[in-house]
């Protein structure tokens, strides 16, 4: 049976924004100022703020709130990637959209902050970096693309597991015949709420994998069977289990 992740259409992994090139994660480095924000935070970034953030601990959800009041998460922003480069770069930033795009804590969050200008001034002086930052647009776009495309398109049961399977291959590679834990101690709601689906089904279905052996709780984190995780895409991971938070 053919890969789901195989089968979408730009070949990435969905809702888990891939990681900044070198070059990006260094500037912030050298530059950047800490921040700290609690969970529930807004992280200010566009129209909100005039600053760009490298996440360095902690978890983001990337949406907005619908016309119904649903909260809609486009991406989850981990260690390594950033926030409010996009909306630097628009030539016209006096706009505010009809529904704001908000950066929310779901775990306490760290990060180092520069200001658009500076971040602008990096980019423009220096040829390599702008390259580098092309194409992590290409593929952050992707990434959003592909979980959007997941949630209409695939049955729920699929979307969760693939979800899964995102997170955890964002931080080491999956282990075949073993247990897996899921490196982002995500409420079930939170999850319930990236998959598109009913907090109960999401409870439910969880209960029934643990009952068959297939995922269990050790303290806040939630292990996942290989078995569950099985062609779901290529390894792109690292390969140990680390950076759990």
């Amino acid at each position: 049976m053919a890969s789901p992740l195989l089968n979408t259409v730009f070949q990435s992994i969905p809702w888990v924004m891939p990681e900044e090139p070198a070059i990006i994660t260094r500037f912030f480095e050298e530059k950047g100022r800490k921040a700290k924000y609690p969970k529930g935070a807004n992280i200010p970034h566009g129209p909100q703020g005039d600053s760009v953030s490298l996440v360095t601990k902690g978890a983001v959800f990337f949406g907005y709130f619908d016309s119904e009041d649903r909260f809609q998460v486009f991406n989850i922003i981990l260690s390594g990637r950033t926030i409010g480069d996009f909306e630097a770069m628009a030539d016209d930033r006096s706009d505010t959209p009809a529904y704001p795009i908000l950066a929310k804590c779901v775990r306490p969050t760290e990060v180092l902050a520069v200001t658009r200008g500076e971040f602008l001034g990096f980019l423009r002086a220096s040829e390599p970096a702008l390259e580098a930052f092309s194409r992590s647009v290409i593929r952050r776009h992707h990434c959003t693309m592909e979980g959007m495309i997941c949630n209409y398109t695939l049955p729920v049961d699929m979307r969760l597991r693939i979800f899964l399977y995102a997170l955890i291959s964002a931080h080491y590679s999956v282990t075949p015949g073993g247990w897996n834990p899921v490196p982002i101690a995500l409420t079930v709601s939170d999850i319930a709420t990236v998959v598109a689906c009913n907090r109960s089904w999401l409870s439910r279905t969880i209960s029934g994998w643990t009952s068959v052996g297939l995922a269990k709780k050790d303290g806040r984190f939630l292990l996942i069977h290989s078995d569950l995780l099985e062609g779901l895409g290529p390894e792109k991971g690292r390969t140990a289990a680390s950076g759990i938070a």
